[in-house]
C-alpha cells in the first residue's frame, strides 16, 4: 500500500481528498500547511508521495517541492501540486520547483485517480531499481572480496598443513593447529560462496539489521 501525504489548509477540500485516497487503496497521512508537511516528508520513514497544496500556509506549495528536492532521498519522492491555477506559466512553474506532476482545483476525480497511480507505479520502478543497484554492487563487492581473501588464505592453509607434519606427536599443539585450521576451512568456505554470488540474499543479523546470506546467494 502506497503512503501519501496531503497538504492542504482547507479543512473540507482535505477531509474530501482523504475519503477518496483511502477509498483506492492509499494509506494517507495529512496536515494543514506546508512546515508540517516538510516535517513529515523530510522524515527517514516519511511518505515518498505527496499532494501539496500550492497555496499553504507557513511554506507554500512550490517552495516546499524546492526544498524536499535537496534532501538526500528527494530524488525518490513523487510530488504533485494540487492548484486553482492553470496557465502554462503556473504549470511550468510548479514543475520546474521540482513537482512530478499537477492537478487542478476543482479537481476531476478519475483524472486524479490516474495521476496517482501513476506515481505509484513510478516509485515502484524506483525500488525496483535500487534494489538492483544494491544488488549489482553487492555482488561486485562479494567478488573482489573474495578475490583478494582466496590467495593470502590458501597459503595461511597450507602453512598451517606443514607445521602439523612438522609437529609429529605434539597433542597439544596439533589440536590448537587443527582448531586454527578448520576455522580457515570455514572462512575459505565463505569466500567460495562469495565467488559464485548470483543474487544478493539477506538474513536478519541483530536490532533489525540485514546481513548477506552467503550460501542462500550462491545457491
Amino acid at each position: 500500500m502506497t503512503r501519501i501525504l496531503i497538504a492542504e489548509d482547507e479543512a473540507l477540500t482535505r477531509t474530501r481528498l482523504e475519503a477518496q485516497l483511502k477509498a483506492w487503496g492509499f494509506e494517507v497521512v495529512s496536515c494543514s500547511d506546508g512546515q508540517q508537511a516538510w516535517n513529515i516528508m523530510s522524515a527517514p520513514d516519511g511518505p515518498r508521495m505527496a499532494l501539496l497544496d500550492w497555496m499553504m500556509p507557513e511554506t507554500n506549495g512550490t517552495d516546499l517541492c524546492a526544498a524536499l528536492r535537496e534532501l538526500a532521498h528527494g530524488s525518490l519522492l513523487y510530488l504533485i501540486l494540487l492548484t486553482g491555477r492553470d496557465s502554462k506559466q503556473d504549470i511550468v512553474t510548479g514543475l520546474e520547483a521540482g513537482a512530478n506532476d499537477y492537478v487542478t482545483k476543482p479537481w476531476n476525480a478519475d483524472e486524479l485517480k490516474a495521476r496517482l497511480q501513476v506515481g505509484a507505479r513510478v516509485l515502484e520502478l524506483q525500488d525496483r531499481l535500487v534494489d538492483a543497484e544494491r544488488d549489482r554492487v553487492a555482488l561486485q563487492t562479494a567478488g573482489a572480496a573474495a578475490h583478494e581473501i582466496s590467495q593470502p588464505l590458501l597459503v595461511l592453509l597450507g602453512n598451517i598443513e606443514m607445521l602439523m607434519e612438522d609437529l609429529g606427536e605434539d597433542a597439544g599443539s596439533l589440536e590448537l593447529l587443527q582448531m586454527t585450521y578448520d576455522a580457515g576451512a570455514r572462512i575459505n568456505k565463505i569466500v567460495q560462496q562469495m565467488k559464485t554470488m548470483r543474487q544478493a540474499v539477506t538474513k536478519p543479523y541483530i536490532d533489525g539489521v540485514e546481513i548477506i546470506d552467503f550460501e542462500g546467494s550462491s545457491e
